[in-house]
This record gives structure tokens, C-alpha cells and sequence, in this order.
């Protein structure tokens, strides 16, 4: 039976109703599928608003469309904008398509039951509303398809810019490797001169026999120091050779970071410190134990005999199912900074993250002119090798430093590192 367009327009006004009333199941029913499918990796790191993002808009524009209103939004730029947020959530073109098409196949599945529940009265009606499905299938995928390829074209454009600037940056770490090298060579230089020095005056007859021992403390204590930056180097070298190997394995992170808090704890009380430890009993982590125990080591080590007065705060806690946070937090004298020195420039945290000290951030052209002097923190010249290697080694880890300090007020060092080892 041929229905005329008035015939039409109580009936697609009750398939609006139920799309409208059926809203929830079917974005619902679309992340299902869109989970189980093994072609979408990034659907489950997804929030529900995330996820759904324009689609509920789109929906709104279809249910007006069927019911022949004013339509609110235009549809086509709804897609397009689904399409951008798809292109920043590091969804590939596939991805799209393939997510698209499952939301597709949801409305037809919606269709269906609306027919079983309302059977259509003429064939007519049962075409027109399939011609107003396949009127939103086009246009929300060739509105998200387009924005998706200029979005790429746009890349391609600047792909040549951001090689030069990859360039420029290999350039300026080169240049930032050669001084820390020529920092060190100088330290070392320093060191054997001082030893040099302490062992010709041993040779001297006549010394009284406590200038003979504070000379041999002098030598100890610099063969200590030219030992310590000696090794440093090597671990250095073979980080950046890519020679330092990862064993992945899953261990209780909390009961790591307890035993590096405990074992120096009488250093802590030696120097009158307090040397707290607060996080979860339990969060297990896929990662190398051993590499992270260095990174941790490390850094409370330093905080601990860098700070003459207060405390030093390691906590940990889990930032989300895909990360944790380890923080180690002391009350000393905070890092200076200069020019030039071993790390390009300032880890500050990313823009989106608060400050711990509730300062604001230097613009980022300020970020980028400003170095680490890491002396002022990591015992003895040159040390800025220690903190090379702590950044390093968060890189071999896959995870991310963060650094902010105040002077007189303290450092904060923050790791974020991922809880599942990357595929």
C-alpha cells in the first residue's frame, strides 16, 4: 500500500519516540560491540563520555529529522568533529570506519525491532525509513572520513617542518651530551688532581701522623668520588646504546618501594630526618623491578642526604587502570637553575597537571631557555649524570619524570609509569 507523506509522518514520529526512549541500550549495545571487536584497540581506554562523544548529537538530529523539526545542528559538522576527536585519540582511519559501521548496524538492529514491535503498514513506509537510515549513515561517514583526511593532509604538509625540528633537537641534545662529557671530564680532572696532590704529600718525611691520615681520607674520599662518576658514565653510555635490557616481569610495586624506604631509614635518622612512606599495600605492576629500584634509589637517596632539616615523602598510588604514581617529595633547599647544564630543559609538568606547590608554571618559552643544575641536588659536581641516567631509565621503563621545586621549599620528583607493560 502506497502511503502518502502525511500517512508517513505519525509513524516516523513513533520511530523517533523509540530511538529517543531506546537511547541509553544503543550506545550501550554499540560499545559492546565495539569491545569485542579486535580490530578497535582504543575503545576500552575510552570513558563513557569519551566514547560516545558527538554521536548522541547526531542521534538528536535524526530523531528531529524524522519527525520533519527544525533540526538544531547540522549533522555533517557533528561528524566532522567526531572525526577530530577520533584523529587525537590516535584512532587509525580503519579504526573509524570500522567503529562507524558498528554504530550503523546498531540502528538498523533498533530498526528491526521496531518493526517486530510495530509492524509497518505498506512497503512504502518500510523504505522511506530505511532511506532516512542510509541518509545518516552518508553523512556521518563521509563528514567523519573528510575531516579524518584533511586532518592527515595537514600532517603530511608539516611532516617536513617536524622532521627539521627532530633534526634540531637531535642537534641540541648532541651539543647538551658534549657538555655534560666535558663537565664530567673536567670533574674528573679535579678529582686525580686532588689525589694527585694528597698522594705527593705523603711522600714528604716529617708530617705529623695526623696530616698522614687526613691525607689518606682525602684520597679515599676522591677515589670514592672518581669511582662513583666513572661507573655513572658506563651505566650512561649503555643506557644510550640501547645495551641495558628490560626483564618485564609482574611484582608487588607497593612492597618496592616499602624496602627502599626502609633500608634507608637509618641514614634519614642519622641526619634527623623524618622519611615517610604512604600509598596501598598492593598494586601490582608489569615492569623491570630491578631498573625501578635504581630509579627509586636514586632519588630518595639524594633527597635524604640533600635535605638538612624537615622530611622526605615518598607516596604512590594508582592515577587510573593504566598508570601509577610514585612521588618522592623533600623539604630542602630546591634546585637552581641556569642556562646551561645537563638537561635541555626544566621537567615541569604538562600544562593540564597542577603544580604541587601551587606556583604557576613559566610559559614554555621560558621552559625551554631554562636548565637543571643538578649539582644542587645530586651530591658533587658532575652529578648531573645521575640525574641523566634517572631520566633515562624512566624512558627504558616507559614512563614519564616530572620535576617541580621551589627554593626553600623542596623538590618533587613524580614518576608516572604504566601499570601493563605495552604490548
Amino acid at each position: 500500500m502506497q502511503l502518502s507523506d502525511d500517512d508517513l509522518l505519525a509513524p516516523l514520529a513513533s520511530l523517533a519516540d523509540f530511538l529517543a526512549a531506546r537511547r541509553d541500550a544503543l550506545l550501550n549495545n554499540w560499545r559492546t560491540v565495539c569491545e569485542k571487536d579486535p580490530a578497535l584497540q582504543h575503545t576500552p581506554a575510552l570513558s563513557r563520555e569519551e566514547f560516545n562523544n558527538k554521536v548522541p548529537f547526531m542521534l538528536n538530529v535524526l530523531e528531529q529529522h524524522l519527525r520533519r523539526e527544525n533540526e538544531e545542528a547540522d549533522i555533517s559538522q557533528l561528524a566532522a568533529e567526531h572525526g577530530l576527536h577520533r584523529w587525537q585519540k590516535g584512532y587509525s582511519l580503519h579504526e573509524l570506519l570500522r567503529e562507524m559501521k558498528l554504530l550503523h548496524q546498531v540502528l538498523l538492529a533498533e530498526l528491526r525491532l521496531f518493526w517486530e514491535l510495530y509492524p509497518p503498514q505498506g512497503i512504502s513506509l518500510s523504505a522511506t525509513a530505511y532511506e532516512q537510515m542510509a541518509w545518516f549513515s552518508g553523512l556521518t561517514m563521509d563528514a567523519s572520513v573528510a575531516q579524518y583526511s584533511d586532518l592527515q593532509r595537514i600532517a603530511a604538509n608539516s611532516r617536513a617542518e617536524t622532521l627539521q625540528k627532530t633534526l634540531d633537537q637531535i642537534n641540541e641534545l648532541t651539543q647538551e651530551r658534549g657538555d655534560l662529557l666535558r663537565q664530567s671530564a673536567h670533574d674528573l680532572r679535579s678529582s686525580f688532581g686532588v689525589i694527585q696532590g694528597a698522594a705527593f704529600l705523603l711522600k714528604l718525611e716529617g708530617d705529623s701522623t695526623q696530616m698522614r691520615d687526613d691525607m689518606i681520607e682525602m684520597l679515599n674520599r676522591n677515589l670514592t668520588v672518581v669511582r662513583t662518576m666513572v661507573t655513572q658514565l658506563m651505566d650512561l653510555a649503555r643506557l644510550e646504546a640501547g645495551q641495558e635490557p628490560t626483564n618485564i616481569q609482574s611484582f608487588n610495586v607497593s612492597e618496592l618501594l616499602q624496602s627502599v624506604v626502609d633500608s634507608l631509614q637509618p641514614l634519614a635518622q642519622e641526619q634527623n630526618l623524618l622519611l615517610k612512606a604512604d600509598g596501598p599495600d598492593e598494586i601490582m605492576l608489569e615492569s623491570d623491578a630491578v631498573h625501578l629500584q635504581r630509579i627509586l634509589q636514586n632519588l630518595v637517596l639524594n633527597a635524604v642526604k640533600h635535605t638538612k632539616k624537615g622530611m622526605v615523602s615518598v607516596s604512590w598510588s594508582r592515577e587510573n587502570d593504566y598508570r601509577c604514581i610514585i612521588s618522592v617529595q623533600d623539604t630542602g633547599p630546591g634546585l637552581q637553575y641556569r642556562e646551561e647544564g645537563s638537561l635541555s630543559q626544566v621537567l615541569f609538568p604538562s600544562p593540564d597537571t597542577p603544580s604541587a606547590f601551587g606556583s604557576g608554571l613559566p610559559p614554555v618559552s621560558e621552559q625551554e631557555e631554562q636548565a637543571l643544575q643538578a649539582s644542587s641536588h645530586f651530591p658533587g659536581k658532575g652529578e648531573g649524570i645521575g640525574l641523566s641516567i634517572v631520566k633515562r631509565l624512566c624512558e627504558l621503563l616507559k614512563a614519564s619524570l616530572e620535576i617541580e621545586s621551589k627554593s626553600e621549599t623542596g623538590t618533587l620528583f613524580r614518576i608516572r609509569i604504566p601499570i601493563h607493560w605495552p604490548a
